[in-house]
């Protein structure tokens, strides 16, 4: 496989008031008239990630196999990289048995299931947040059925994974089992961890199968009730 990396508008009103009819609002809506001191600032229904600039990046020349996490690239809030790449097979083997054990004596958490490991290729995108964020990676792949495990897991001193992602309030974790032409996720990190993102297909068992994918990975401020609406859309 080769890398190549690269409010709701005010509607004009008449209003009635002693037998006379008022028609002062030409002025409506009063965003459209009164200046902004953000010359940025978003007229509302805007697209709030349309007002992030982000720094993007697209990372070439890493190096095969990468099928276990290397060199952490350092993300902070306004950056983003692209990444394009090839899964050389597809499937899983509930037979096969994996070392759970990292080599720093952590519990590993990758293959996410047990018993069993995926009988193809393995991507990693390994990324070190350098301030508190949002992480949100949107993947496509063109493929009508393929599954796919896209899931965030923690690094230990090893760079082996040794924690998942969860759900909030749920030990399920987050993209998992997800299909391969359209895969998004938001999670918050902070610098005290370095992360991976693990990339690798369970369906279908096809060993020959190539599966091209692409992803844009940004960090973006974590603001408490925005939710993921500051992620970028399509790159």
């Amino acid at each position: 496989m080769q890398f190549s990396f690269r409010t709701p508008a005010i509607a004009a009103m008449t209003v009635w008031f002693s037998g006379a009819l008022i028609a002062g609002c030409d002025q409506w809506p009063r965003y459209k008239h009164q200046p902004s001191t953000n010359d940025n600032a978003l007229e509302p229904g805007t697209d709030p990630s349309s007002g992030l600039d982000l720094n993007w990046t697209e990372i070439n020349e890493l190096t095969e196999p990468n099928d276990a996490p290397e060199e952490a690239l350092g993300l902070s809030v306004g950056d983003g990289i692209l990444v394009d790449g090839t899964l050389s097979g597809l499937g899983w083997d509930p037979d096969q048995t994996t070392e759970r054990i990292s080599e720093c004596g952590d519990a590993l958490a990758f293959p996410p299931a047990a018993p069993g490991a995926y009988i193809g290729d393995v991507d990693w995108i390994s990324i070190a947040p350098e301030e508190n964020g949002l992480l949100c990676l949107q993947l496509l792949a063109d493929h009508p059925t393929a599954r796919l495990d896209v899931g965030l897991y923690v690094l230990d001193e090893c760079n082996e994974p040794v924690g998942v992602f969860v759900h909030p309030e749920t030990t399920v974790p987050i993209g998992l089992d997800v299909a391969a032409s359209d895969v998004r996720w938001a999670v918050g990190v902070d610098p005290t961890v370095t992360v991976a993102i693990g990339i690798a297909g369970f369906f279908p068992d096809d060993a020959t199968l190539s599966l091209d994918w692409s992803a844009s990975v940004a960090l973006v401020p974590s603001i408490e009730g925005a939710a993921d609406s500051l992620c970028p859309g399509v790159q």
